[in-house]
């Protein structure tokens, strides 16, 4: 399928990686277009497929560390700080410090289950020049309820999204993950989120870490019924597909207009509840994924040095499959969290 949009943007992304090489040998890479700030592993609901519990902590990082990280964030031009978790709202300093960074000229956004997002809440993170939301809804009430093991989950969602809708936040999203369990209701939640005036919604797979095992996997049969619902659908809501599938084989260019290459040591990366740098919230908090600890050095100079392997495609080396793929250079080895699970193949998944 040829799709001119979409080329046109894979051609501007080569020039991008051409030209953040060439920086980075200098010495000067870009600094990251966004940085995830994994907030809190605390969290009121016990979902079943979460993979926050991945990891626990004792202590999370102090506000003065997270503000000081802002500066520094700041100064080097990053244009967008979001939060995740857990549930960030749980963080008692969350508005504090996300309008802390807004007041520093970045765009802020969050992750939540809207469990606390009652009318003053919203208008709390009106207030605190909040960007955007994203809100997990992974079905009808009973589905989505079961799923987050909580009675009032669904109908507080609903809640938050109509709370913040009039607050008028610039951009609530929807993001679901779809497991066995929730397949069944896609049609259901387009219908939902039509009526609710959503705009975009980002839909997910399962990732192999907390809670999910290989039972809360999409098998192939279902992972292309889902990318043909979403080839379908696309034009009647804005679905964004996570980046965990970095490449679709033959739906890309049907789904996509764009590339979703992995953004880690390019254009993002994470700072840990500790305060260790990796690339992504869902990758462990473990020695192998670690780039640094902002309470250690600055940054600027994790963002420098490290995240190496990404930088240098490792895996388009040493992963024999990727090496003779006709795809490497659209896919880049997939997801590495993904790999964890040996599910990082498009065509494995789909079982060409």
């Amino acid at each position: 399928m040829f799709n001119f949009r979409y080329n046109f943007n894979k051609l501007r992304n080569s020039f991008f990686y051409q030209d953040f090489n060439y920086f980075l040998k200098k010495g000067k890479p870009f600094p990251p277009v966004m940085v995830a700030w994994d907030c809190s592993r605390k969290c009121n609901l016990h979902c079943v497929h979460c993979g926050a519990v991945k990891e626990q902590y004792k202590e999370e990082l102090k506000t003065d560390a997270v503000k000081k990280l802002i500066d520094n964030l700041s100064l080097i031009g990053v244009k967008f700080f979001g939060a995740t978790g857990g549930e960030p709202l749980l963080r008692k300093d969350l508005l504090e410090v996300l309008e802390y960074a807004y007041k520093k000229g970045m765009r802020t956004g969050f992750a939540t289950n809207g469990f606390f997002i009652d009318e003053k809440m919203a208008k709390k993170i009106k207030e605190a020049g909040i960007y955007s939301i994203q809100i997990s809804l992974d079905g009808s009430q009973e589905v989505h309820n079961k799923i987050r093991g909580n009675n009032q989950s669904f109908q507080r969602t609903i809640n938050a999204i109509k709370n913040l809708q009039k607050e008028k936040i610039k951009l609530i999203s929807v993001g679901t993950t779809i497991t066995p369990i929730n397949f069944n209701e896609l049609e259901k939640l387009r219908d939902l989120l039509i009526n609710l005036r959503i705009k975009r919604w980002r839909i997910c797979v399962i990732m192999p870490i907390g809670r999910a095992d290989k039972n809360l996997s999409l098998n192939s049969n279902q992972l292309r019924k889902l990318l043909e619902f979403i080839k379908l659908n696309k034009k009647r809501i804005d679905i964004q597909v996570g980046e965990n599938l970095p490449f679709l084989a033959e739906y890309e260019k049907m789904i996509r207009n764009h590339p979703t290459t992995c953004p880690v040591g390019f254009t993002a990366c994470c700072i840990g509840v500790s305060g260790n740098v990796r690339g992504c919230p869902e990758m462990p908090d473990t020695e192998n994924f670690i780039e640094g600890n902002i309470l250690k050095e600055k940054f600027s100079e994790i963002w420098k040095n490290g995240f190496k392997k990404y930088r240098s495609r490792q895996i388009l080396s040493t992963d024999k499959k990727c090496v003779q793929c006709k795809n490497r250079d659209d896919c880049f080895g997939g997801c590495w969290v993904m790999r964890k699970g040996n599910m990082h193949c498009i065509y494995d998944l789909l079982k060409h």
